[in-house]
């Protein structure tokens, strides 16, 4: 039978989980992981299950992963049939929130995994051109009829798998990056906030932008003033968008080629005031407070130091340090825009964290305001994880 194909759940293969594994479930948590699972399964990966309590009561569909530690993603939590309709109706609720939350955003994120129904799927939207991400078997084996969908409802320009992110091998699904439909130029240029930016949908981090940061990049102009430092700048998103407030804005990064786009990107708007550093940030960072430099505003965007559990140490040091220097380089009245994207880290422990590095630095700070991912990118209640990107602006009192 197609993988499309709707049944009733009683028809499907059936999974059964553990006291313990239905009493994770009851939590509303959409994941299950395989040692709550009451023994083997025997179907493939990526197979639509239902689920079922130890003494068989159903407790919802979900795809089902045989090489990954998280066994189940929860489909549904009723007895839905699961077909080409089911599908057609959650992407149409999927569309229906980003006209109301992101209208006439360029690049934005379409459906974005578990927050709108779709487990391991990610799909986004630079103008026409489309980027998808299965990131896991479920939606692998369901991709046919999901670019079937999205082409009858948006007939976009191309649409470019983005499938070497890390996680697919932990599914045990191969990597590759391939333009599927339509052509899709080298470069696209996106609009963001009067800005144009340079797109590499190929190459570039995640699917060309960072576009959960889009809002705060946008909430970052209203405190760009004086010397601007743009730590782990990538290709100059949030520097750039400070470029017309400040009067200088220094971008650092370890990426030769990140810099040559924002370079690119300051050159296409316009911006002179644009001076980029390649060098490993924390030794930058430590260079600038030994010669006592300012700046008035200052970002701190970097990657995710913790991206498991075993790297909290060494990420919560890592945090510290680049924090408490940015305080020690921060002019009196300035603002630090600081973040975090490690899921691993809590917002209350990166709270605490920027509390020491105040109080190391001798410096009082206000809270400006708190932040997460753009509006496009939904976090589940019931799913931690998804609660990943803090972004909290900070202000030190004159």
């Amino acid at each position: 039978m197609s993988p499309t194909d709707g049944r009733p759940w009683q028809e499907l293969p059936q999974v059964r989980l553990t006291g313990k594994g239905r009493r994770w479930r009851k939590t509303g948590h959409p994941w299950v992981y395989r040692d709550d699972l009451a023994g083997p399964v025997g179907v493939p990966p990526g197979e639509l299950v239902a689920v079922l309590g130890p003494t068989g009561d159903f407790l919802g569909q979900a795809f089902y992963s045989a090489a990954s530690r998280i066994a189940l993603r929860f489909v549904t939590r009723g007895e839905e049939v699961v077909d080409r309709e089911f599908w057609a109706a959650r992407l149409e609720e999927a569309l229906a929130y980003r006209e109301r939350v992101a209208p006439g955003a360029e690049a934005r994120r379409l459906i974005y995994g578990e927050a709108d129904g779709f487990p391991g799927l990610v799909v986004d939207a630079y103008g026409p051109h489309l980027v998808v991400q299965s990131l896991h078997p479920g939606p692998e084996r369901l991709l046919p009829l999901f670019l079937e969908l999205v082409t009858s409802r948006l007939a976009p320009a191309s649409i470019t798998l983005r499938h070497d992110a890390e996680v697919r091998q932990l599914e045990g699904l191969p990597q590759e990056v391939r333009t599927v439909q339509g052509e899709l130029p080298e470069r696209l240029e996106i609009r963001e906030g009067g800005l144009t930016f340079l797109v590499d949908v190929r190459r570039g981090q995640k699917t060309g932008l960072f576009l959960d940061q889009r809002e705060n990049r946008l909430a970052a102009r209203s405190y760009g003033r004086g010397e601007v430092l743009d730590a782990f700048a990538y290709q100059g998103g949030f520097g750039l968008h400070l470029a017309a407030a400040a009067t200088r804005v220094t971008l650092v990064d370890s990426s030769a080629a990140a810099l040559e786009v924002a370079r690119e990107n300051a050159l296409i708007n316009g911006l002179e005031n644009i001076i980029a550093i390649r060098e490993n940030v924390f030794h930058f960072l430590r260079k600038a407070v030994k010669e006592g430099r300012r700046y008035d505003t200052i970002i701190l965007d970097p990657p995710a130091f913790a991206k498991s559990r075993q790297d909290r140490p060494g990420a919560l040091k890592g945090y510290l340090e680049i924090n408490r220097q940015a305080l020690e380089l921060l002019s009196p009245g300035g603002c630090l825009i600081t973040c975090s994207c490690s899921y691993n880290l809590r917002e209350e422990e990166f709270l605490d964290l920027l509390r020491q590095a105040a109080q190391t630095a001798g410096r009082e700070l206000r809270m400006v305001e708190r932040r997460g991912a753009a509006r496009d990118h939904p976090a589940l209640l019931s799913l931690p994880e998804s609660l990943y990107l803090k972004c909290f602006i900070l202000q030190a009192p004159p």
